[in-house]
């Protein structure tokens, strides 16, 4: 297996993104991403797509994303034309604090590409002839301004992917999707919003409906730390943010992030960011 890069496609590190639309007239290799994520909605036509050996048709409206260490490829084209967003994660998401309160955004862009080869492909957001409608704007603009030469241009695509990324993760309704994606898709969203309220990781494992061992265990696969460390990272991530971006006081801040101890947030704060509360906003 060919394993491809983004710099097969682009080379400007300054910008890790990749827009375009392609046809598949014939079958397209079995290959693997080494660095980036890739957002694909097929815009017209049909083919077998190939996810980790297990074979599924995809057509017009399909929606699904392909991250690292996942095989795909396509075959039995008919008429197959599609929209490519290759993307490096961090770039698209880093400081997003708002689209990580959906479970849809969890469950789309973090959770599927992870359990593609256990669920079989069956997971994929599949959008109504409305919903197509809905986004078929973005991608164009998407891909117009990603090959302007236009003041700007830059600006306009991260601002369309994102909303798309917005829209597609309102869309994903995950009731009625896997349980394995779901539960896991719902606990995340709950520590995304409700990290301020002091929770405990029982009350996140109550949202998955799923034992304390199995969840964990899922959990730490799929976003590569547990979730105990998960809530950390939200409280002090939006800890930061109001570090930056307010005048409040640490202790206000503390308050806010879920911490009922200004000293002990300060501690947290320092062994995961390297730096205290004070002297980051010195840094701002």
């Amino acid at each position: 297996m060919n394993d491809m890069k983004l710099s097969y496609f682009t080379n400007d590190e300054s910008f890790p993104l990749f827009v375009q639309f392609g046809g598949h007239d014939v079958p397209l290799f079995i290959h693997g991403h080494e660095d980036f994520y890739e957002l694909v909605t097929v815009m017209d036509g049909s083919a077998t797509h190939i996810v980790d050996g297990e074979r599924s048709t995809i057509s017009k409206g399909d929606v699904f994303v392909i991250g690292n260490g996942i095989s795909h490829g396509f075959d039995e084209t008919k008429n197959l034309r599609i929209c490519n967003i290759m993307y490096r994660p961090e770039m698209l998401f880093s400081g997003d604090l708002d689209i990580r309160r959906l479970p849809g955004f969890h469950a789309l862009f973090l959770l599927e590409p992870y359990f593609n080869s256990t669920q079989h492909f069956q997971s994929r957001l599949k959008l109504t002839p409305a919903d197509f409608q809905l986004i078929q704007p973005l991608l164009d603009t998407a891909e117009r301004e990603y090959t302007s030469d236009k003041p700007g241009s830059r600006t306009m695509v991260l601002s369309c992917v994102r909303q798309l990324a917005v829209i597609l993760s309102r869309l994903y309704e995950t009731p009625a999707k896997p349980k394995e994606i779901t539960g896991i898709a719902d606990a995340a969203a709950f520590m995304e919003t409700s990290f301020a309220e002091s929770i405990s990781i029982s009350d996140v494992i109550e949202r998955s409906h799923y034992s304390q061992r199995h969840f964990i265990r899922l959990f730490s696969a799929a976003y590569g730390m547990t979730p105990q460390r998960y809530l950390i990272d939200v409280r002090i991530r939006h800890a930061g943010a109001l570090l930056r971006d307010s005048g409040l006081s640490v202790t206000e801040i503390a308050m806010r992030c879920g911490f009922d101890d200004s000293n002990y947030f300060s501690r947290i704060f320092r062994k995961y960011t390297g730096t205290s509360p004070s002297e980051f906003r010195g840094n701002k």
